[in-house]
């Protein structure tokens, strides 16, 4: 809600969608409309459409890319070859 009314020049041009979050409260828990607006804050998404499309989608229950842990590639391989490998 804050990042809907500090975007606008005027906070009263926010009030619809600020609005239509809070209709969104009806339909889904506030864990997943916390996360999906969680999710569209740090991906610069501020309609309520892409809101919606992220709980539509489930995009909010899905693993946070943020926390998951990428597992290294093993560097001493037959087939890796080194930089002296190349002109």
């Amino acid at each position: 809600m804050n990042a809907q009314l500090n975007r606008q020049q005027h906070p009263e041009q926010a009030y619809r969608v600020c609005l239509g979050l809070l209709n969104l409260q009806r339909s889904y828990p506030p864990e997943r409309l916390n996360r999906a607006c969680a999710l569209a804050n740090r991906e610069g998404l501020y309609r309520l459409k892409n809101i919606k499309a992220i709980l539509l989608s489930h995009r909010d229950q899905l693993p946070d890319p943020m926390f998951v842990q990428t597992s290294l590639l093993p560097q001493d391989h037959e087939n890796i070859r080194g930089p002296d490998s190349f002109h």
